[in-house]
């Protein structure tokens, strides 16, 4: 039997619970976060573990920081920068500094000091917590 892709995801039904609808939600909404008119956030409420994916419109010169650094005591975090053009970021990891380009995964263990702040380019930032 065939099914027609287009009418798989008409609607979310109980027999339809892996199709998540990412909607927008303001960076303030996490903690240590600031809202900043260059980064659009798209976050599934209900999804079953944390993931937020970040769309950067063009940044050409560095931003304000919008994340102050923190720890997540609980999950370890994924972070992806993926840009088929150019998207730089700061990424503090502990003590240490890093700058980071597109096409890039990051793996921060719970309890470590963290925080990333765009500094150029455009491209989409995905954060995945694991508990």
């Amino acid at each position: 039997m065939q099914t027609l892709v287009s009418n798989l995801f008409t609607q979310k039904t109980k027999e339809q619970p892996y199709i998540f609808n990412m909607l927008p939600s303001a960076l303030s909404n996490v903690p240590f976060h600031s809202d900043t008119k260059s980064i659009t956030r798209y976050f599934a409420e209900a999804f079953p573990l944390h993931m937020a994916v970040h769309q950067v419109s063009p940044v050409f010169t560095p931003l304000p920081e919008y994340t102050e650094p923190h720890i997540h005591e609980d999950s370890d975090e994924i972070n992806i920068i993926i840009s088929q053009k150019s998207l730089v970021y700061k990424i503090l990891l502990g003590d240490n500094e890093y700058i980071v380009h597109n096409n890039t995964a990051i793996w921060i263990p719970r309890g470590l000091l963290h925080s990333a702040n765009v500094l150029k380019g455009s491209g989409y930032f995905i954060a995945l917590r694991l508990n």
